[in-house]
């Protein structure tokens, strides 16, 4: 199997940087384009940090571009394609929906554990798009497991 193009959905935590090391060695392994995204849900942001207007959210959308720009000009001497951008909307839906527009042949997706009542709630975004994507999903668990390429 081939892979010409990896999406690689983040939310710039840890477990995604985890992730990203993945994404990086399997990217440059196949010459393959690699697009990284992450997807901003306004509910997300209101629960977790008590964003309440459209001016913190503007503010916070600013601020995950940012993020995005220092995370793909950290990879910009990579050996390989890299593009990237921030969507708005359910993280599942955009993920799978940028998997098909891109005819993503992988999709990179680090776990991280949510509380017990999270988890209830929200349900584990991951598990959502092994389930729901149109491609094949890599999901990549925090180490005791490290990567070393075969």
């Amino acid at each position: 199997m081939k892979f010409e193009r990896i999406l690689f959905p983040t939310d710039f935590s840890d477990h995604a940087a985890h992730a990203q090391r993945y994404a990086v060695s399997l990217a440059s392994q196949y010459g393959a384009h690699l697009h990284v995204i992450h997807v901003a849900q306004l509910f997300s942001y209101v629960v977790d940090f008590g964003v309440d207007s459209s001016t913190q959210y503007e503010s916070v959308l600013h601020s995950l571009r940012e993020m995005m720009d220092k995370l793909l000009d950290e990879l910009a001497e990579a050996p390989f394609a890299v593009t990237g951008e921030v969507l708005q909307g359910d993280p599942v839906k955009e993920i799978c929906r940028a998997a098909r527009e891109d005819d993503s042949d992988l999709i990179i997706i680090g776990t991280h554990g949510r509380t017990a009542l999270e988890h209830v709630l929200l349900g584990s975004i991951a598990e959502k798009v092994v389930r729901k994507a149109p491609c094949p999903v890599l999901s990549v668990r925090m180490p005791g497991h490290e990567f070393k390429m075969p």
